[in-house]
């Protein structure tokens, strides 16, 4: 995604209403269980090195998009909006963790995102009937829709 992209579906000019009182920062649960990019970081960075180099760092996937760092926002600034246009730019150039690219990948093979036969023996121990059938040939071309068939291969 081109940086005019990017600003077309998120105000570049919101960022600068941010005057640093780290609320978002403080009530990361991203923060408190890995060294993330944290949602100031993130605001600073995109306007000082811009959203390219942003979008390059991995630790970018660590936000659980809970958005409470909108909640606590004084200036009510759409910090989630512009994390998920960042991985939204990040997965168009191929910058998606191996981990998530095999969840993707898994997801669009079986319509499940863990091993199934581990489920049905998990669940089968528990006294569970097997999971019935997911429509992967569905889930493929919601995949396919939104672009991920050009990312991974599946």
């Amino acid at each position: 995604m081109t940086t005019l992209r990017l600003w077309q579906h998120f105000n570049r000019e919101d960022l600068y209403e941010c005057y640093q009182c780290a609320r978002c920062t403080g009530s990361c649960p991203a923060m408190e269980v890995a060294p993330a990019i944290g949602p100031r970081e993130t605001i600073l960075r995109c306007l000082n090195v811009g959203h390219q180099q942003v979008a390059e760092d991995e630790r970018l996937w660590l936000c659980c998009t809970c958005h409470v760092c909108e909640d606590r926002c004084p200036q009510q600034i759409p910090i989630g909006d512009l994390l998920v246009a960042l991985r939204n730019s990040a997965a168009r150039r191929g910058n998606i963790p191996g981990r998530l690219g095999m969840a993707i990948e898994l997801l669009a093979k079986t319509g499940r995102s863990m091993i199934v036969h581990q489920l049905d023996e998990m669940r089968a121990h528990h006294g569970l009937e097997p999971l019935q059938p997911v429509a992967a040939d569905e889930i493929r071309e919601i995949l396919r829709k939104t672009g991920l068939k050009e990312v991974i291969e599946f």
